[in-house]
C-alpha cells in the first residue's frame, strides 16, 4: 500500500500519479490534487497500475455520487467529478494526446457541453446475467466482463430505467435461461434499448435462433410496456461483438424514427447512429459554420453510416458521395435518402481504404467520421482528391492526433479544432478537426 498524491487525469479515464521512487502509477479512480491510499496491481519497468484503496483527502471538486452503482458500474468513469472540471480535463486529454502523439501544440480551443449532464443516451446495451433476484439486466464493471447491477443508472433517456425494470420482470417469468460467456450456456446475452424520447425500440440479443417463450413474451410486452413501439429479436452467435447478426420483428416497425437538423432518419436494431442527438445537433451546425461559402459543391462523406452528414450537411451540396462498408447501414442509408428527397446520393458499399485507393475523382468537401480505431497510415490519399476543406470527426484522441499529422504531412493545415461532450461522466469526448488545404 502506498500514499499518493494525483496529478491529473489522462486518456483511458485512468489517474497519474508517481510512486515514491518516481515511476508512473496509472489508478483507476481520484481526481487530481486527492490524495489516496493505492495498492499494487502489477508492474512493469517504466509504470505501474494501482488500485485506490482509499481517499485520504477528497479534491474540493469532488461531489456525491449520481447513482448508487457507481463506481462499480462501468457505464461512468468520472460521475463524482463537478461537470465544468470534466469538460476541463477532456479538454486537457485532447491536447496531450496531439501533443504526444501528433507532435501537435493546439492553440486554445472550445469544449462545448452537454445541454443535459444525465439521461442523455439514445441507446443502453443491458446485459443479461444471473442476480440475486433471478434473470437481471445491468452493465460490465469497469474494465471487466463481469455483469453488475445498474439499478437506477442516469445515462440513458428517463424511460430506459422504467422499460429495462420491466423487462426484467416479463423476463423471469419465462424459460429464458442468461447467456454464460465462460460455459457457452443459456440464451439470452443482451437486451438493447434505442429511443427517441417518444417510444423505444427493444431488441433481445440471443446467441442462437432459440427465444424462448417468444409468444408470452411479445404479449407481456404489449401489455405492460406500451411505450416500446418496436421489439426485435436479435441472433448473434459472435460474443466479441453485441451489434451484430440476423435481426427478425417481432411487432411493430423494426426502426425508430429520429430527426436530426430537420432531416428525418430511421435506425435499424443494429446500425449505428450518435448517442447523444443534442450534441450531434451542435456538431452539424459547427460543420456549416466552419463551411460558410468556402466548401464549393460536392460532398464526400467517409465511414458514413445510416448518413448522418450525408443528408445534414449535403443538403447544400451539389452532389455527395456517401461511401460506407456495412451493409445494414448501407441499406437505411438509401431509405433514408428516399425518405428526405436525397435521391441524387451516390452510395457507394465498399470499404473506405479500398475506395480511397480506387477512386480518382475531385471533392471540394470531405467529411470522415471513422471508427474509434481511427484511419491509419492510409490516410494520406484524401490528397489526391483536391479537397480544399477535411473534417474529421473522431470520439479517440488518440488516433485523431495519430491521423491529423498524416494529414499535415500531405499539405493541409489546421483550421479549428471543436470539443463536444457526447459522453457526460465518462472520459469520453467527441472532437472536430477542420482542415484546409495549403496554399
Amino acid at each position: 500500500m502506498e500514499e499518493l498524491r494525483i496529478e491529473k487525469l489522462i486518456a483511458g479515464g485512468f489517474s497519474l500519479a508517481r510512486t515514491a521512487d518516481g515511476k508512473v502509477a496509472l489508478l483507476d479512480a481520484g481526481y487530481p490534487g486527492e490524495v489516496v491510499e493505492a495498492s499494487k496491481k502489477k508492474g512493469r519497468s517504466d509504470f505501474h497500475t494501482m488500485k485506490v484503496e482509499r481517499v485520504l483527502v477528497p479534491s474540493n471538486s469532488r461531489r456525491e455520487r449520481l447513482c448508487r452503482n457507481f463506481p462499480v458500474c462501468g457505464g461512468c468513469d468520472w460521475q463524482t467529478l463537478d461537470y465544468s472540471e470534466q469538460l476541463f480535463w477532456k479538454r486537457e486529454v485532447i491536447s496531450e494526446q496531439f501533443k504526444r502523439v501528433g507532435k501537435i501544440e493546439l492553440e486554445d480551443f472550445e469544449i462545448v457541453p452537454s445541454p443535459r449532464e444525465t439521461n442523455y443516451r439514445l441507446k443502453m446495451e443491458y446485459v443479461c446475467h444471473g442476480g440475486k433476484d433471478g434473470l437481471s439486466l445491468g452493465l460490465y464493471r469497469r474494465n471487466s466482463n463481469s455483469p453488475v447491477s445498474c439499478q437506477g443508472c442516469v445515462l440513458g433517456l428517463k424511460d430506459f430505467e422504467k422499460a429495462r425494470s420491466g423487462f426484467e420482470e416479463i423476463l423471469r417469468k419465462t424459460a429464458i435461461v442468461p447467456y454464460n460467456r465462460v460455459t457457452g450456456r443459456g440464451e439470452l446475452k443482451h437486451v438493447i434499448l434505442r429511443g427517441n424520447g417518444r417510444e423505444i425500440m427493444a431488441i433481445l440479443v440471443t446467441k442462437g435462433e432459440c427465444l424462448p417463450d417468444e409468444n408470452r413474451i411479445v404479449l407481456e410486452v404489449r401489455k405492460k410496456l406500451p411505450y416500446v413501439s418496436t421489439l426485435v429479436h436479435l441472433m448473434n452467435a459472435n460474443d466479441r461483438v453485441v451489434m451484430r447478426g440476423v435481426s427478425r420483428t417481432l411487432f411493430g416497425e423494426g426502426v425508430i424514427d429520429q430527426e436530426l437538423s430537420g432531416r428525418k432518419f430511421e435506425i435499424p436494431p443494429v446500425a449505428f447512429f450518435q448517442n447523444n442527438l443534442e450534441v450531434t445537433e451542435s456538431i452539424v451546425s459547427h460543420i456549416f459554420n466552419e463551411m460558410k461559402d468556402t466548401a464549393g459543391d460536392s460532398l464526400l462523406d467517409l465511414y458514413s453510416g445510416i448518413g448522418t452528414f450525408s443528408i445534414t450537411v449535403g443538403k447544400k451540396m451539389g452532389r455527395v458521395t456517401a461511401v460506407e462498408s456495412n451493409p445494414v447501414s448501407v441499406k437505411a442509408l438509401k431509405a433514408n435518402s428516399n425518405l428526405n428527397g436525397m435521391f441524387g446520393i451516390e452510395i457507394v458499399s465498399s470499404d473506405v481504404i479500398e475506395f480511397l485507393k480506387s477512386d480518382q475523382r475531385h471533392y471540394s468537401t470531405i467529411i470522415l467520421d471513422p471508427p474509434r480505431s481511427g484511419v491509419g497510415s492510409e490516410i494520406g490519399l484524401l490528397d489526391k482528391f483536391g479537397a480544399s476543406m477535411v473534417f474529421y470527426v473522431s470520439c479517440d484522441p488518440t488516433t485523431l492526433a495519430r491521423d491529423t499529422a498524416k494529414l499535415r504531412e500531405s499539405g493541409y493545415k489546421i483550421s479549428s479544432v471543436k470539443a463536444f461532450d457526447m459522453f457526460p461522466q465518462t472520459w469520453h469526448v467527441e472532437t472536430v478537426v477542420c482542415l484546409v488545404k495549403k496554399r
